[in-house]
């Protein structure tokens, strides 16, 4: 695959080096990426082949444009070393794409602004998805008619496990859910925002998705739907279109659906899953809602999913430790994984 070049030129040594090293690790897109510290160097490199994006300190940038070497390029980042900066030429800038951000934010903010660079650049920036998957996606789904039974929990716990053995998204389909708790972020945009830049965006996915998602306990997930009204919108065909995405672009190779009864099409969305898990009860009301929900199954023409399903009875009131066991042994009888 012939991947987008992104060219970092910094004459401050230490810094350029932690950027170059922080980018590789956390900027999940398939860009190239090649540093310079010296701006000659740099200039000889970019007469050859011009980066598909350009990371330069203000420095850097300011010695180059008085050379004449930024007539040829686009899409510039700009880290700017001084307390204010004055543009002098906005038209040029706005032509040429060339945007401002501090040098001296976090690496995270950085990335971001890289993230939202991306985003608006009109023509595109190339191919960003990341690698494919080693092979078909594992798409697994939790639902239970209990209610506060520990299902999102145990989801949690079963994306720990299989994030040790590749790379795996959580998706989470409860209104006003305690995901983002339990996971420790929070965020403006959710899996409704990504839904829309799928289907009208396509070829930015890999972009929003890396802008959108959060990542804890070694696996990632999207922010959920805040309310029931918003997860209805969320129909069978839209989260298989989003799995494949995930998957086919992203290289996901566990997607996990944490479900209520809220997505439009739930019985199909279960169909589709590789393995459905469900929570039970031992309780006389909780034995009654179980009975009745595999009964419309049954009656409806879903006997396939009731073969598919493994019942989940948890540990009472489980320690961190026991709920981790108890997922990966789960997973490994039913031969997800390996021990």
């Amino acid at each position: 695959m012939n991947r987008p070049l992104l060219a970092i030129c910094d004459t401050e040594r230490d810094y350029c080096r932690r950027l170059d090293e922080y980018l590789r690790d956390h900027l999940n897109l398939s860009f190239e990426i090649c540093s310079f510290t010296d701006a000659e160097i740099f200039k000889e490199f970019a007469e050859k082949k011009i980066p598909a994006l350009t990371v330069l300190s203000q420095s850097v940038y300011a010695s180059l444009s008085d050379k004449g070497m930024m007539r040829e390029m686009r899409n510039v980042l700009v880290l700017d070393e001084a307390g204010s900066y004055v543009n002098e030429n906005v038209g040029q800038e706005e032509e040429k794409n060339v945007i401002h951000m501090s040098k001296y934010l976090p690496a995270g903010r950085i990335i971001d602004g890289i993230l939202d660079f991306c985003v608006k650049i009109p023509e595109g920036i190339g191919n960003l998805d990341a690698e494919k998957g080693a092979g078909k996606v594992k798409l697994l789904g939790l639902f239970s008619p209990l209610s506060r039974c520990g299902q999102t929990a145990l989801a949690v716990k079963i994306c720990e496990e299989l994030a040790k053995h590749g790379k795996t998204m959580l998706l989470n389909f409860d209104s006003f859910s305690m995901v983002t708790e339990i996971m420790g972020h929070d965020a403006e945009e959710d899996i409704t925002d990504l839904l829309y830049y799928a289907e009208c965006e396509e070829a930015k996915f890999s972009v929003y998705l890396e802008r959108i998602k959060r990542a804890a306990r070694g696996f990632d997930f999207i922010p959920p739907a805040k309310t029931a009204s918003q997860i209805k919108e969320i129909t069978f065909e839209r989260i298989l279109s989003l799995s494949k995405l995930l998957s086919e672009t992203a290289g996901y190779e566990y997607i996990v659906l944490d479900l209520s009864e809220f997505p439009d099409g739930l019985c199909d969305i279960l169909r589709a899953c590789d393995r459905v898990f469900t929570i039970v009860g031992e309780s006389r009301t909780e034995s009654y809602k179980i009975t009745q929900y595999t009964k419309v199954l049954s009656q409806n023409g879903y006997d396939d999913i009731l073969a598919n399903t493994v019942r989940c009875l948890l540990p009472d009131e489980g320690s961190y430790d026991e709920l981790s066991a108890y997922a990966s042994n789960m997973l490994v009888r039913e031969g997800i994984i390996s021990e």
